[in-house]
């Protein structure tokens, strides 16, 4: 007997990775930022069902991935499972990483610091688990679009957002907790991005006519974000920091 869920989950994956346009494009500059290499060890800190770790595992990478969740843990062991990739997934908390100091070449984390109650301990602790030099990637909402108004407010209701960023508090975070970025920059910047995101926002992302939607915005958000892609204002920030530049 065919597994449809897990046919429909495995030919998603293959194809665009997830169904979320802004995560699509989120992901495919994390990746090219974070540029995983063969026998690297990466830690993906809130990794939520898995899809963004397990690309990084097809690099080669020795992938880890922790979520509070242990929903999101089970799903992302099960396409792991499914996918035939070996990646290590446990429940943890964000701000009491389970591994030992400089355990970890790089680490990324994808639209989770903005749900952390503390977002300083969190980095902390990405720092603490980093090597010497090693990379952390991060994306996170900003305020520019979202802390203004109604809409602003509603997502931070569904969504349970703590923070929203600036460059300039991002940047104060971490190096409170000991990071110094060396890139930064915001993502989904184009109108026609916004009309679609401030949709998903009132459909609280949810629904089979949602999807629909986001997979029609996919194509059009990314050309439109090449051709806004030098405007300064956007949805989410992308950062990527060292622990150490010596």
């Amino acid at each position: 007997m065919i597994d449809l869920k897990g046919f429909l989950s495995h030919l998603i994956y293959k194809t665009v990775g997830t169904l979320n346009f802004a995560r699509q494009i989120e992901w495919q500059n994390m990746l090219e930022w974070l540029d995983p290499r063969e026998g690297e060890r990466i830690l993906d800190v809130a990794c939520g069902g898995g899809r963004l770790s397990l690309k990084i595992a097809e690099k080669g990478c020795k992938v880890y991935g922790i979520d509070i969740s242990e929903d999101s843990i089970n799903t992302a062991k099960r396409l792991a499972e499914r996918e035939k990739i070996n990646a290590h997934y446990e429940i943890a908390d964000a701000q009491h990483l389970p591994y030992s100091g400089g355990y970890f070449d790089k680490v990324v984390c994808s639209s989770s610091l903005e749900h952390f109650p503390d977002d300083v301990e969190s980095l902390k602790e990405m720092n603490r688990i980093l090597k010497q030099g090693g990379t952390l990637v991060l994306t996170t909402d900003s305020c520019i679009y979202l802390n203004q108004g109604s809409i602003g407010e509603r997502h931070r209701d569904i969504a349970h957002i703590v923070n929203y960023y600036t460059p300039e508090i991002l940047k104060e975070r971490f190096e409170i907790a000991g990071l110094v970025i060396v890139k930064i920059k915001y993502l989904l910047k184009s109108p026609i991005t916004r009309f679609f995101i401030n949709i998903g926002i009132k459909m609280a992302w949810r629904g089979y006519l949602w999807l629909g939607i986001s997979l029609l915005a996919y194509p059009l958000c990314l050309l439109s974000e090449r051709l806004f892609k030098t405007r300064e204002l956007g949805y989410v920030l992308i950062a990527e920091a060292k622990n150490n530049l010596m």
